[in-house]
């Protein structure tokens, strides 16, 4: 039993710290990564109208920096999905959170 002490206690830890599969990184170095490319400074090279900015994200029923993850992975046409595989869900939180700040 105080085996298992040490395990229990590595869990938990990476629990309270948010470990979901998460890359370490921070949300604009993820932003950078995965988004800037076509998204720079929040505007969007594919569909210019659709930019980050918060009044066409909530046009779009995009409000949280949830709702920013959850669309990441079902965009619909002109941009790519980002399956759990590419960009974990912490990662994409982080993304989401990043781009609700950054872009107002």
């Amino acid at each position: 039993m105080r085996r298992l002490a040490p395990v229990a206690a590595c869990v938990v830890l990476a629990l309270a710290a948010g470990c979901s599969g998460g890359s370490g990184a921070g949300g604009g170095e993820l932003f950078a990564t995965h988004c800037a490319g076509c998204h720079p400074q929040g505007g969007n090279t594919v569909h210019p109208e659709k930019t980050l900015a918060r009044a066409r994200r909530e046009a779009n029923g995009i409000r949280t920096a949830r709702d920013v993850a959850a669309y990441i992975r079902n965009p619909g046409p002109g941009m790519p999905a980002f399956g759990e595989a590419m960009i974990p869900p912490a990662d994409a939180l982080k993304i989401g959170e990043y781009v609700v700040a950054s872009f107002p």
